[in-house]
């Protein structure tokens, strides 16, 4: 055991010695390198956003919504009316089952609601279908937009880092009210855009 520990204590010879004196100095003059390209700037800025707040408080979410609601709306309504009608007609036939009316009327009348029924639920499963779609994509446009808009906003404050997770920080380095003002300026300058096309 004692020639094992002899073994790996055994000095270096004077050429080892000098490879590894060289290989620090290499390693060193590396970092000193790299350190003094890198840090080039005096500072490194970094900021925060809450994108979250942003998709829910941004006007491109609301004006999403509000063409979401027009357009489903009248399907909505129609469903809604759907339901109105198998109601009155489950009324209906619970007035003729307890009444004395000839057996095939109540059975025309049971195919009727069964029918209405199916065709109800089919409308109201392509009517999620679709709504859901078309979420997703109003969602996924204001999320590339807010992007963006964080995007032009670091750019505009020449900020080199933009941090969306992050558990808390100060006002100073939070843009979030920045992107919010952006997002809201950039409607109000394509808003006349859009009416000028329309008429």
């Amino acid at each position: 055991m004692l020639d094992k520990i002899q073994i790996l204590q055994k000095p270096f010879g004077a050429f080892q010695q000098l490879l590894l004196i060289i290989r620090w100095l290499l390693c060193v003059s590396a970092l000193l390198l790299i350190s003094q390209t890198s840090f080039a700037k005096d500072s490194i800025s970094v900021a925060v956003v809450n994108v979250t707040f942003l998709m829910e408080s941004a006007p491109q979410s609301e004006v999403a919504s509000n063409r979401l609601k027009s357009r489903f709306s009248p399907q909505e309504k129609k469903l809604a009316a759907d339901l109105e009608g198998i109601s009155k007609l489950e009324d209906e036939l619970s007035k003729i089952k307890s009444s004395n009316v000839d057996i095939s009327i109540k059975r025309k009348k049971e195919r009727e609601l069964r029918s209405l029924k199916r065709l109800r639920t089919r409308s109201l499963l392509d009517f999620r279908e679709e709504l859901r779609f078309a979420r997703d994509t109003a969602l996924d446009a204001v999320q590339k937009e807010v992007f963006k808009a964080i995007d032009e906003v670091r750019a505009q404050q020449s900020i080199d880092i933009v941090l969306q997770d992050y558990i808390s920080a100060s006002d100073s380095v939070d843009i979030t009210p920045l992107v919010l003002e952006y997002l809201k300026k950039k409607l109000q300058d394509n808003l006349p855009l859009k009416t000028e096309t329309t008429q």
